[in-house]
């Protein structure tokens, strides 16, 4: 079983994650071009501002896949059904609700948003570009129930589908407003990277509809009790998402007022680069969520070990290859993004730390998600985020170090979990054979 899993997740996984990533490079000279470097910067720092409201989530989507892995694992489909209601029915009124507010501050409210985000486009012009970022966040929050369905059956490379298909529709509807002269504004982007979205996602929901019948949900059998149930196993989550988004994408933030537009679009380029290594290591240890959960509940302490070897041997590859990516990150930009953008040894050097501890930090938090062992994960990311915003200000603008002091940042702040963890995770094997 554990070798089919992996097998059928990882395989396909890859394939999606890689052909995104390679649309999405493709994509970076197109959006440059289109939008101008400093224009795309805002766009980088518009998508980071809407991921902030992800707070208001609760962690119900990570909340939500445990339950459904634990009701699933026993084979209760009705409490499956009614977790999938719960859920669906209370995140459509707190987003309906959210998109009212967040209406009102922007179109009745008069805040300087380009005059803040150092953009040359008008007030009016960011706002509607905001509102559309935030619809297409929405929309993937809401879809969380059906990522939480494909993660319990182990499907999680299907997760990756819609943004593959998305992101052939936006590279074409960069390539056709290319090749017919038609210019593209921020809100035109916006717009239709959330149409590509819906559609993707109404493809999504209808395949699991006619597979899986019994999961569809019921407006009769929600209730607002295991909504609060499930945001409320969520809450450790929360904290966690919280401090992260501290981390990632207050990143943008200060390069962008401490270094201007111009270098956000270069420190998102590097971004981009480490993701190669850290997103394609996420994919492949996709299956050890549930796979932790239902070793710890079974306390099968020989399947914790595995999975244990599994993820750390999966480390030592995706490190290779973010070092092959520092040596040839110049070229690789050159050749295929911008040739004005040349990168120092130190922030390619940079990157490549920060991109091991992302890795080795992804890989335990993994592993100790599926077992619900979060607290140890709360206290030093809170603590990472206390640290990381006063260092990346520190090292990028006093120092002068730039965007490698803010890869510096986040590293030192990420490795403190990835000092604690692997101790977190051998105490609950020895608990595990204490309880068996």
């Amino acid at each position: 079983m554990l070798r089919d899993v992996f097998v059928r997740n990882v395989g396909l996984s890859t394939v999606l994650k890689l052909s995104t990533f390679l649309l999405q490079f493709a994509m970076l000279p197109l959006l440059m071009k289109a939008l101008g470097k400093g224009e795309y910067g805002v766009w980088v720092v518009l998508q980071s501002l809407v991921i902030w409201i992800a707070v208001l989530e609760l962690g119900i989507g990570k909340g939500l896949r445990n339950k459904l892995i634990e009701s699933l694992g026993v084979g209760d489909h009705r409490l499956a059904r009614r977790y999938l209601s719960s859920t669906l029915f209370g995140q459509v009124v707190l987003w309906g609700l959210v998109a009212f507010v967040l209406v009102v501050l922007l179109f009745l409210m008069d805040f300087p948003l380009a005059s803040w985000l150092r953009s040359s486009s008008s007030d009016r012009t960011i706002a509607w570009s905001l509102l559309f970022c935030f619809l297409t966040f929405a929309l993937t929050q809401l879809s969380g129930v059906m990522n939480a369905i494909l993660y319990a059956k182990h499907w999680n490379s299907a997760t990756a589908l819609v943004s593959f298909l998305a992101s052939i529709g936006l590279f074409l509807y960069l390539l056709i407003a290319q090749w017919n002269a038609h210019a593209v504004s921020l809100p035109r982007l916006a717009s239709t990277n959330f149409l590509l979205f819906a559609l993707g996602y109404t493809v999504q929901a209808s395949y699991l509809i006619r597979c899986l019948p019994d999961l569809v949900p019921r407006r009769s059998e929600a209730t607002w009790g295991i909504f609060l149930d499930v945001a409320r196993i969520g809450l450790s989550f929360l904290f966690i998402e919280i401090t992260y988004m501290v981390i990632f994408m207050t990143d943008r933030l200060i390069v962008l007022r401490i270094l201007g537009p111009a270098m956000v679009a270069e420190y998102d380029v590097v971004l981009r680069l480490s993701a190669l290594a850290t997103t394609g290591f996420a994919l492949c240890i996709g299956p050890i969520w549930a796979l932790s959960g239902a070793a710890w509940a079974n306390q099968d302490r020989p399947l914790m070990l595995r999975l244990w070897r599994i993820v750390t041997g999966l480390m030592i590859p995706f490190g290779v290859v973010s070092i092959a990516i520092g040596f040839a990150m110049n070229p690789l930009i050159h050749f295929w993004i911008d040739r004005s953008i040349t990168l120092s040894p130190m922030v390619r050097w940079s990157m490549v730390g920060y991109t091991w501890v992302v890795i080795w930090g992804a890989a335990y938090a993994s592993l100790l998600n599926g077992i619900g062992r979060t607290r140890e994960q709360v206290v030093c990311s809170i603590f990472a985020s206390l640290m990381n915003i006063p260092l990346a200000i520190w090292l990028c603008g006093i120092e002068g170090i730039g965007i490698s002091g803010v890869l510096i940042s986040s590293a030192l702040s990420l490795s403190l979990f990835g000092f604690i963890a692997p101790f977190v995770w051998i105490s609950c094997m020895k608990q595990c054979v204490a309880r068996a």
